[in-house]
């Protein structure tokens, strides 16, 4: 399915996000970061329209020339609706995650934002297989960054991973008890 809008932004930024969900506090990579339940996507026009496709994918689809900017971010929803909406407007009528609640991968292409004018967005999402036994678990708050590093000092990974926001939900049932 694809489906082309424009979507009213303000305060450089459009959400992908169950209703009521509190958006990332910071995007790292400057284009988009996610926690569960909500995505933020930074745009260039600080108040306007811009023209947002949005296309759902069964799999991970192959990267689209054309786009002078793309990163991805995990979806995790436990609600199974996500929506994109503008910060002060209302959400849109389709859902991002048709498949419900679960774990979900959104690539997201830009263009024309450093000029102000003609942005364009592609958003592209697709539900990510976990297993037979996996479910998405939600952290209200995010860890202590001590306790991240300490997880991820005793299993031998980064400390820190572009576009990954610490604290984010560990699906594979690693991560610190709270």
């Amino acid at each position: 399915m694809e489906a082309t809008d424009e979507v009213f932004v303000s305060y450089h930024q459009m959400l992908v996000a169950e209703p009521g969900a509190e958006p990332p506090g910071s995007v790292p990579n400057g284009l988009t970061a996610s926690v569960p339940g909500a995505a933020m996507i930074r745009t260039g026009v600080h108040t306007g329209f811009v023209e947002v496709t949005v296309r759902l994918a069964a799999e991970a689809p192959d990267h689209v020339d054309g786009w002078e900017e793309a990163a991805e971010a995990d979806l995790v929803t436990s609600t199974g609706a996500i929506y994109l909406m503008g910060v002060a407007e209302g959400t849109s009528s389709t859902t991002l995650t048709p498949q419900g609640p679960g774990h979900y991968r959104m690539r997201v292409h830009a263009r024309g934002r450093a000029s102000g004018s003609g942005e364009v967005y592609l958003i592209v999402v697709w539900p990510i297989e976990l297993g037979a036994d996996a479910v998405a678990r939600y952290r209200p708050e995010p860890l202590p960054r001590s306790e991240i590093r300490e997880w991820a000092r005793k299993r031998g990974l980064p400390l820190s991973e572009r576009g990954r926001i610490a604290g984010g939900p560990d699906l594979r049932g690693e991560g610190p008890a709270r």
